[in-house]
């Protein structure tokens, strides 16, 4: 269509739908708002509509009684997709923004939430039946004016009949027997909690927030509310919306009539061919599975809230100082060390993060498959006597995420949560860190989900190229080739919690950062509850590094061009170039506004005069182990006839920025641009937490100066660093086409 279309047929629907009838102009900003208006009446008080213009109309989607059914085969789709719609009337447009209408919303999000925590189940079966199970309910598709309930699952393609069959199950239960009052409370806190944060944040709301709800009543007659009316129209149905009404809504939206099921899958599984099930086979599955029948076993009660019933031995704080940024540091009996920020930028907000240096280093390749799981194995297990999901459940409404984590360097614990639940967020941590859950049905489900993703992994296209980059900037080694299903084997669920055991069965030398709204009263008796009585021995550990197995990028030349069939053709390229910088906040401002100018240059010469892709993305790392240096990698994918053209423009425009610098007008741009980032970003918790992580993982101060850092930038001072990153002539390309 793009290469054969004549310019009259765009002009011309150009002229029959761009009208002012059909038009809506939104502005949101720090504006006068007189002044706006009468500029775009100056502008647009011209337009007038034509004569005999056709009618705006919007189309509806017929029912069918008979279930739809469509499947697809691709090369390049490594796994098996199922949906399935249920068709319903989407609510008049002139009633879209009622209080009925928003009250219907509700109840459809309460129903939802139930179900997507049953079909989560699904999930944590050791042998598991489907890879992934959701549900939601909304528009059909592209249209506004049909709605559907959706039941999205991603099948084992060796038995796609065991996934419908269990899914269908759960949803067929839900439609007969309803939901228990403990499933709509828990549903109702966490709705409660999510609108409260809105609330809580109101003065922060983006612009583009705001004309994202406009656009949507302008469009689509959607409810265009404050969030304070919102918010008591929330805390109103709550008070009175019902389990009959929710079991309800349910039935209502699960009624097996209008149904439309979509699947796409590969041509080829585990090396082999593949034959997609049959639409009369998938038609056959789902209608068996809705006629079946089923038990009612509602059994799901409240759960406890309490996650510690015995309190740990409480440590001590032995120091407490004033440090940069704002922040006050700790140091705990057990060699920990808390650096707290206290904020109000963000209301009732803690952004927290615990790190350690080393991490996967230190353990060699043989390691690597086991490092790959530990951190989500860990996760989904949950913690004490607790599964994963018994642990959302008793969180009853807390807005907290708690994720621990080993990564390539550092080991430790993120997270976030609501300024009064931080007591919980320190209680689910400790858990997690001092007694761990082990259960092996979550490590079988893992290893049986992956071992069906691997069969049919380079189905993609993408998937053999990100391997042969990684491969080419690394090197050849065991932790850098791709995870396959044979070497799934070498996963070692023992091993897993030994090595989990190491990193965290002493904690001194870890840093906790927390970063917000902290309520002062009992912070510190926090601390010595819950963080200086975790396991630690002062004065060991304190000197953490990351250890000898710590990837390097490879030096010198490399070239890796390959050909792989695609059903589009194309070619993706990535270059990446390095040396051995120095990192500093001088260094890496260097780079990253080096980075943004090389990003301009590209759109222009690359994008706009060569129309040879539809952009060029240039990014700047820094690191600082196991030394220091830095990159520049630039991406790009083209049709594969302009490749040779549009390549050595790459090159040729970084050489040129290396001898001539950028001009003032490029930088003066990017400076203004920084100045205006930096400014919003003072203005949030994850900027603070940012600026101390790396002061005390690098002894960097990106805050300090940083505007002054900005204005003494120069044209001469960005080509210096530009010819200091490509002297070395260290680039490393890798092409697939």
């Amino acid at each position: 269509v793009v290469d054969t279309f004549h310019y009259d047929t765009l002009r011309d629907y150009y002229h029959k739908w761009y009208r002012p009838d059909l038009q809506g102009i939104i502005v949101v900003g720090d504006i006068d708002v007189d002044q706006i208006e009468a500029k775009i009446k100056s502008l647009f008080n011209d337009d007038s509509v034509p004569a005999g213009a056709p009618q705006r109309t919007y189309y509806t989607v017929p029912d069918n009684k008979e279930m739809i059914v469509y499947t697809q085969a691709d090369n390049e789709q490594p796994t098996l997709n199922f949906s399935l719609y249920m068709k319903h009337d989407a609510e008049p447009r002139q009633s879209r923004a009622t209080r009925e209408a928003f009250l219907g919303s509700y109840k459809s999000r309460l129903a939802m939430f139930i179900l997507r925590q049953r079909l989560a189940q699904l999930s944590h079966e050791a042998q598991p039946r489907v890879m992934s199970a959701s549900c939601r309910a909304g528009s059909f598709y592209v249209t506004t004016e049909k709605d559907a309930f959706a039941l999205n699952l991603g099948l084992m393609p060796n038995n796609p009949q065991a996934g419908i069959d269990a899914a269908i199950e759960i949803v067929e239960k839900a439609r007969r027997y309803g939901f228990t009052e403990a499933e709509l409370e828990h549903a109702k806190v966490q709705h409660t909690v999510n609108i409260e944060h809105r609330l809580d944040n109101k003065n922060k709301t983006r612009n583009a927030e705001y004309a994202k709800k406009i656009v949507s009543s302008f469009c689509g007659d959607e409810p265009c509310m404050n969030i304070e009316y919102e918010a008591a129209l929330e805390a109103e149905f709550s008070a009175t919306v019902t389990l009959d009404d929710i079991n309800r809504t349910i039935k209502e939206m699960v009624d097996n009539q209008n149904q439309v099921c979509i699947a796409f899958g590969p041509t080829k599984y585990d090396g082999k061919p593949y034959t997609m099930p049959t639409a009369e086979q998938f038609r056959m599955w789902i209608e068996n599975a809705q006629q079946r029948e089923y038990t009612n076993d509602n059994t799901a009660r409240q759960v406890d809230p309490t996650f510690m019933k015995k309190l740990p031995k409480k440590g001590k704080i032995l120091s407490k100082h004033a440090a940069d940024n704002g922040y006050t540091e700790y140091l705990l009996s057990n060699g920990i060390k808390v650096s707290a920020r206290q904020s109000d930028i963000e209301p009732n907000r803690l952004t927290i993060n615990m790190f350690r240096l080393g991490g996967r280093s230190l353990y060699p390749d043989a390691d690597a498959p086991t490092l790959q799981f530990l951190g989500s194995v860990v996760k989904e297990s949950g913690a004490a006597d607790f599964d994963f999901l018994t642990l959302e459940k008793k969180r009853r409404g807390k807005a907290l995420r708690v994720v621990p984590y080993i990564d390539a360097e550092e080991e430790g614990v993120k997270g976030v949560c609501v300024a009064s639940d931080l007591k919980t967020w320190l209680q689910i941590m400790y858990l997690y860190l001092t007694n761990p859950r082990k259960d092996k049905a979550i490590f079988h489900n893992m290893i049986a989900k992956q071992q069906s993703m691997l069969r049919n992994r380079n189905a993609s296209p993408n998937v053999t190229y990100n391997d042969s980059l990684r491969v080419a900037v690394y090197g050849q080694r065991k932790r850098t080739q791709p995870l396959t299903a044979d070497r799934l084997s070498e996963v070692s669920f023992d091993r897993i919690y030994q090595i989990y055991h190491e990193r965290f069965g002493n904690l001194a030398g870890m840093h906790l950062i927390v970063t917000g709204d902290i309520r002062q009263d009992d912070f510190d008796e926090l601390l010595c509850q819950y963080v200086a009585s975790l396991p630690g021995k002062r004065n060991t550990g304190s000197d953490s590094k990351p250890g000898p197995y710590t990837l390097d990028i490879q030096k010198g030349q490399v070239t890796k061009v390959f050909s792989k069939p695609m059903a589009t053709p194309s070619a993706q390229t990535n270059i990446v170039y390095s040396a051995p910088i120095a990192y500093t906040a001088d260094t890496d401002l260097k780079l990253d506004v080096l980075s943004q100018i090389m990003r301009g240059v590209y759109t222009e010469k690359v994008r706009e005069e060569r129309g040879g892709t539809y952009g060029v993305s240039v990014e700047g790392q820094f690191w600082k182990y196991p030394a220091d240096g830095c990159s520049m990698t630039v991406s790009f994918r083209c049709d594969p006839n302009k490749y040779d053209e549009l390549l050595p423009l790459i090159d040729l425009h970084l050489q040129r920025m290396a001898a001539e610098g950028p001009t003032e007008e490029q930088l003066q741009k990017v400076k203004e641009y920084a100045r205006k980032n930096y400014s919003r970003a003072v203005l949030t918790n994850g900027w603070w937490e940012y600026v101390r992580y790396h002061q005390l993982r690098e002894g960097i101060d990106f805050n300090r100066d940083y505007l002054q850092k900005v204005d003494s930038l120069t044209t001469d001072s960005i080509r210096d660093f530009c010819r200091q990153l490509t002297a070395p002539g260290n680039r490393i390309q890798v092409t697939m086409k």
